[in-house]
């Protein structure tokens, strides 16, 4: 029975891969809010409509930039995603769409994206969001990912500058410390956010030639780095306390939660389960979100840790 075809409209959501775009763009989101209710409310005192004005043009041209870089990765994938139960499906191996339809849509919203996001906020900032696409595409995708097995590690810069881009769009300085380690904090969280997919999904990689740690040293190894990472991450919140001079409210829970993380990762170093993999897939998801949802709430109830 042939899979009926879905709206064009369908198709091109579908080649933005939305559930990636918009995790990440989320921070993008907290990245502005919490300079607003921080360094903003010191300076100028917080105007929520020109929180949501400018959440709103980084949500919409983040997405379009990271959504269509998406799709130029499933245009250059096409060859590999056939061979991939978890990717199969996609719109250009199913006969939904033409790879170059796939390719113009892809490089048109990209740019529209960057944009959006250099003429309506500020140059730096597109400046930030065009580096992000332009990394994704052509280092990761093109050059990392067939290559070495640290592809995610490496590649993994182009998703970590949301925050940092909201930030600086909403008048904040591209040289203070505060969003850089936040993008030091989701580019440490994604290895062992994929590594834990990857190990769920090992055969796929493998039987594509995709030489994702897994596949190439092992799963025992995958684990140990995995465990090493989320150590970073439990350091990385630490640093933003003392270099970032978040509050005591973020002290308290972004410790909680990394340690949390710390403790899961360790704890599938014993265990050989793919189902427990998955599940810490799926928390380190959680993890993020909740880490910067402390973060926007400790910039609005701050309380000084150290003064």
């Amino acid at each position: 029975m042939t899979e009926e075809r879905p709206s064009l409209a369908r198709i091109y959501w579908i080649l933005m891969k939305p559930r990636v775009v918009f995790l990440l763009q989320a921070t993008a989101i907290c990245g502005v809010l919490i300079y607003d209710l921080g360094e903003g409310y010191k300076n100028e005192g917080w105007k929520p409509i020109d929180s949501v004005i400018t959440s709103l043009i980084v949500l919409i041209g983040g997405s379009l930039a990271s959504g269509g870089s998406m799709a130029i990765n499933m245009w250059y994938e096409r060859d590999i995603d056939p061979l991939m139960e978890r990717t199969e499906s996609r719109p250009i191996p199913s006969g939904f769409i033409s790879p170059a339809h796939a390719l113009t849509f892809g490089i048109i919203v990209c740019l529209t994206g960057v944009a959006i996001v250099t003429l309506l906020t500020v140059p730096e900032a597109g400046m930030i969001t065009g580096f992000s696409a332009f990394f994704y595409v052509f280092i990761y995708t093109m050059f990392l990912k067939r290559r070495t097995p640290q592809n995610i590690v490496i590649g993994g810069l182009a998703g970590a500058t949301p925050p940092a881009i909201g930030w600086i769009a909403a008048g904040g300085n591209i040289d203070d410390p505060l969003p850089w380690l936040m993008v030091l904090t989701i580019f440490m969280w994604t290895p062992p956010h994929f590594w834990s997919l990857t190990l769920s999904k090992r055969r796929d990689y493998g039987e594509a030639g995709v030489p994702m740690l897994p596949v190439v040293k092992g799963e025992d190894v995958t684990r140990n780095h995995i465990a090493a990472y989320t150590v970073i991450l439990v350091v990385t919140s630490l640093m933003m306390v003392l270099i970032g001079n978040t509050g005591l409210l973020f002290l308290v829970s972004g410790m909680l939660l990394s340690c949390y993380f710390c403790y899961l990762s360790f704890s599938l170093r014993n265990s050989k389960s793919e189902d427990e993999a998955w599940n810490l897939f799926k928390f380190s998801n959680i993890y993020l979100y909740s880490l910067f949802v402390c973060l926007v709430l400790d910039a609005k109830y701050y309380f000084p840790v150290f003064e």
